[in-house]
């Protein structure tokens, strides 16, 4: 066993220098985010599943439209330190770790009256049960957010092991726990919502408290919360346009289309769900890398070539598979929506160079880069969302969710152009 290990490490880092990448590094991190992301992609899948098969439309629609309420509420916990921790962790300044989890939790407060006002205003004027939910949720929101620090502090100290294993927990326990209460009560969207948050709220506790062993120094870096605070103001905008469409058809259409919309978005969002934490495993190396993002492509354009044209197969496969896996997956009750689906091969195509750029322009600070990916792009993106579902309804939501993919891409593009011009 161990003669074999031995062997097949050898292999990867031999390979690994022909084509320019620490594959050992790769391989073995890269299957633990794996294991994690097919277990949290089976866990969501399953609740997905027991909402369509055993629950209504409308109770389906509401629990989505109160994630998406709290995850646009979410900004006040100051999410950009999750990102600015994996970076001073992976540099060896663990410091502030607690601060930044002190910090969050702090600012989170704020979000227990916003959301009792915005409750009791849905309780009022349209729905007790997704009112009821919605001030549910203030007493959970401090410790939903803050505490979830845990995460990041492992990837950057590159213990995607134990990171996956907690995470792994937490997603399979909370399914279980949601899809108990469905099985139950089918249509009690006060109990679903209580499962769900409280049984992520104990796990982010707990392994908060966990992690705190892994703290092997206190050195702090300088610019770790206001970097922090920077990225969570350049993410602002970007969160509420990541909701916005979800909120916008279940406010003006209904629960039932936006349950209908999120069938139908769930298999490719889903899948890019899967793959963007494999691109978590760049941060760090970003962060330590000499020389540009030219000279990496540059050298791995052959690389590149291969990968591109594996995706243009598997996109082409998901194009004409995909109304029959939906139909297989969630049954016929939403099957007048399933050629919607359809539309997110452009996302799929687009979606793992967006990633990388992504992941590269945080890791080098490239701030003209950001300022257009998360000031310009979600104002554009809002525009788009507000007048493709007027024009179109779900329709116009799948459309406009692709088109600023598009938009995405090409801002990145022009924005690390502009940064390149401006050193040179």
């Amino acid at each position: 066993m161990m003669k074999n290990k031995v062997r097949i490490v050898d292999f990867l880092r031999r390979y690994g220098r022909k084509i320019g990448l620490d594959l050992t590094y790769f391989v073995k991190n890269g299957f633990w985010v794996a294991a994690r992301q097919a277990i949290a992609a089976i866990s969501a899948l399953s609740v997905s599943v027991a909402f369509a098969r055993l629950s209504s439309q409308e109770v389906f629609g509401q629990y989505q439209f109160v994630l998406s309420f709290l995850a646009v509420v979410s900004v006040i916990s100051l999410p950009g330190l999750n990102t600015s921790i994996i970076r001073s962790v992976s540099k060896g300044f663990e410091g502030d770790y607690r601060r930044a989890v002190r910090t969050s939790f702090l600012w989170s407060l704020i979000g227990i009256p916003i959301l009792l006002v915005i409750g009791g205003y849905f309780y009022v004027s349209q729905s007790h049960a997704l009112g009821i939910a919605i001030m549910l949720s203030s007493v959970f929101f401090p410790f939903f957010y803050a505490p979830n620090t845990w995460d990041s502090f492992l990837q950057g100290k590159h213990r995607f092991d134990v990171s996956a294993k907690y995470a792994a927990v937490q997603s399979t326990i909370s399914a279980i726990a949601v899809i108990t209460v469905i099985f139950l009560g089918r249509t009690n969207l006060i109990a679903v919502i209580v499962a769900y948050l409280a049984s992520y709220t104990f796990f982010n506790c707990y392994y908060y408290v966990k992690s705190l062993r892994y703290v092997s120094n206190e050195r702090k870096d300088e610019d770790a919360i206001s970097y922090g605070w920077f990225l969570t103001k350049m993410t602002f905008l970007g969160t509420i346009a990541e909701n916005l469409d979800k909120i916008i058809i279940g406010i003006f259409i209904s629960p039932s289309a936006l349950a209908a919309y999120y069938v139908v978005s769930f298999l490719p969002l889903k899948a890019k769900d899967f793959m963007k934490p494999f691109f978590g495993l760049f941060l760090p190396k970003f962060s330590t890398m000499n020389g540009s993002i030219d000279g990496l492509v540059k050298q791995k354009k052959a690389m590149i070539i291969k990968a591109s044209f594996l995706i243009a197969i598997m996109v082409i496969a998901y194009y004409f598979l995909i109304e029959w896996v939906n139909l297989l997956v969630f049954g016929s009750e939403y099957a007048a929506y399933y050629s919607y689906s359809k539309y997110y091969s452009v996302l799929l195509l687009l979606f793992v160079p967006l990633n990388i750029l992504g992941k590269y322009v945080l890791a080098v600070k490239d701030k003209t880069t950001l300022l257009l990916s998360n000031v310009a792009y979600p104002i554009v993106r809002s525009i788009l969302n507000v007048v493709f579902i007027y024009k179109l309804g779900i329709l116009g939501a799948v459309v406009a969710y692709n088109v600023n993919t598009i938009l995405n891409f090409s801002l990145y593009l022009v924005g690390m152009a502009h940064s390149r011009k401006k050193k040179n």
